[in-house]
């Protein structure tokens, strides 16, 4: 059930970079679980089709359904860029900015990260994500020397 008057913080926080990938840990705030997250690889970047992660912020998020991913949640006003989604999927070639949530993370041939088991995690956090109708996530980097 949506209460219209609740709002919830998903924090990101970037906590490694390799190859063309960044690996970020993703928590909702009131909820004791945490998921990993897979976006492009720094630096932080406004141009769109970049292939790069989007700018650190804080920006709200919506539900969303184009012709590619239908269900999912786009981030909302995101400094020179557009479309940008937390949707399923393992590999640096699934995406071009969007965040990817997984439960687990590897090293794929040494040259990047992935994240594993993305529809299960998905699963887990759009079901808490649909409880609330004012949803902002923030992102932080906070990235190993």
């Amino acid at each position: 059930m949506v209460d219209n008057r609740s709002k919830v913080t998903i924090n990101v926080k970037r906590i490694k970079q390799f190859g063309e990938t960044t690996l970020g840990k993703l928590t909702i705030e009131g909820v004791n679980k945490s998921w990993f997250v897979l976006e492009p690889g720094g630096p932080d970047s406004k141009v769109e089709n970049s292939d790069k992660r989007i700018a650190a912020g804080a920006y709200k998020v919506k539900p969303f359904t184009g012709n590619r991913y239908k269900n999912v949640y786009e981030l909302k006003n995101v400094p020179g860029r557009k479309y940008i989604l937390i949707h399923p999927g393992n590999y640096h070639k699934n995406t071009e900015g969007c965040l990817m949530p997984g439960k687990t993370w590897g090293v794929l041939k040494d040259s990047h990260f992935y994240v594993g088991n993305s529809k299960a995690a998905i699963k887990e956090i759009f079901s808490e994500m649909s409880k609330y109708q004012d949803i902002e996530i923030k992102i932080t980097n906070q990235l190993e020397s």
